[in-house]
């Protein structure tokens, strides 16, 4: 194993350099911030020190300044000659949707390397992309500034990029300095990106539908918000269930709601219950089923939920996020509870958060369909199906 220290003034900075002489597959071993004396007069000056580590001799694939100086010249001068499109295959690789093939620690030339270094290995390749020089890219003023309003909105580089790219390369170059028009072209263009167009369906496609996720994200009032669109606007006949019987008035919770609505409602004490009482429940149109929640990092424990739910025919699983989470934790529950193959992802607290780049992301790169949006504690008033164009809408309502 060769392990490196790298100081830089930051933490970008820092990841660029590991990138360049150890590769994208290094691993971060330690951080912290230092204080340095740069400069005439030796002035103090914090700095980061980052520790990192690669397996085995071979240099990095990008190691070399002079070769990635050659081709980021490339890329300034195709983008300079085009006058507004930026050059072909210069657009930066996407973090493709790619779940944990495995949680046991792994051995690295002897060491045991637990899933956190695994993690962080990810994060390395993500935050360590060389940042496009976006003004040299897009050279109008008009593509340059929305292209900043896109990323403010926690879009990703990669797909903000990807975003402006295809929409200018779709354009007459004269189009491309006003911004309607171009605005216009890059919501056509996040529309297409979009899985499975959604239509703004309320009915679930199978009978028997699923909450997963981590805690406090909105599980069970997404399920009652459900159910009280289905019974009483649609007119079917609905049952509530849950699995969370061990929290604290996690029981109480969609009983109350079920009583409220007059829906029947069944704790589930073990999971080796639900087939019989899904069984039981025959006659009924939906059948709504509320979940223990769990942190993305701690889901061995619920290895038997998993097993039933990728087992058992007719379930539509919908992985519950906030819309609130960080955009890397984002990324990181949506690969962690792949262990539960969700069909669709359902955003809660819409209403607490001013950015909503972060689903747009997960929404395109897992290619999973949205389900629904809730921005209230309102039954059922605030869960919605929406269409393609109102996720864009949403997306680009702020700019």
């Amino acid at each position: 194993m060769k392990i490196k220290t790298f100081y830089a003034k930051s933490m970008a900075e820092a990841l660029r350099t590991i990138k360049r002489e150890l590769g994208p597959d290094a691993l971060i071993l330690a951080t912290k911030e230092k204080t340095g004396r740069t400069g005439i007069g030796l002035r103090n000056r914090n700095l980061v020190e980052v520790v990192a580590a690669i397996d085995g001799d071979k240099p990095g694939r990008w190691q070399g300044a002079g070769a990635r100086d050659g081709e980021d010249g490339g890329v300034r001068e195709s983008a300079a000659a085009s006058g507004c499109a930026p050059a072909a295959g210069s657009l930066p690789e996407p973090m493709l949707y790619s779940p944990p093939s495995a949680v046991s620690p792994r051995s690295l030339d002897g060491l045991q390397i637990d899933p956190e270094y695994n993690e962080m290995r990810r994060v390395l390749h993500a935050m360590s992309r060389p940042l496009h020089p976006a003004p040299s890219l897009f050279p109008d003023a008009v593509a340059y500034e929305l292209y900043q309003d896109l990323v403010t909105n926690e879009i990703s580089e990669w797909l903000a990029y990807k975003l402006l790219d295809e929409a200018q390369r779709q354009l007459p170059q004269q189009d491309c300095r006003g911004r309607a028009a171009l605005m216009q072209c890059v919501a056509a263009v996040a529309r297409n990106l979009l899985p499975d167009r959604p239509s703004g369906e309320c009915i679930p496609s199978r009978r028997i539908v699923a909450f997963v996720g981590p805690t406090g994200v909105g599980k069970t009032s997404a399920a009652a918000k459900l159910g009280a669109r289905l019974a009483l606007q649609e007119k079917k006949n609905v049952i509530l269930m849950t699995t969370d019987t061990s929290r604290i008035g996690g029981i109480d919770q969609l009983r109350i709601y079920a009583g409220l609505m007059g829906l029947p409602f069944r704790p589930v004490a073990r999971i080796s219950e639900l087939p019989q009482m899904i069984a039981d429940s025959s006659q009924r149109d939906f059948i709504l089923i509320d979940t223990a929640g769990r942190a993305q990092r701690d889901l061995d424990s619920m290895q038997e939920l998993w097993t039933f739910l990728r087992t058992t025919p007719g379930i539509e699983r919908h992985l519950v996020i906030s819309a609130t989470t960080k955009p890397v934790d984002m990324h990181d529950i949506v690969d962690r509870f792949s262990v539960s193959q969700p069909d669709r992802l359902l955003f809660t607290k819409l209403d607490e958060t001013s950015t909503f780049g972060p689903l747009f992301n997960e929404l395109v790169r897992t290619q999973k369909p949205l389900s629904y949006l809730a921005d209230g504690p309102r039954v059922p008033e605030d869960l919605h199906s929406v269409r393609a164009d109102q996720i864009v809408n949403l997306l680009l309502s702020t700019h």
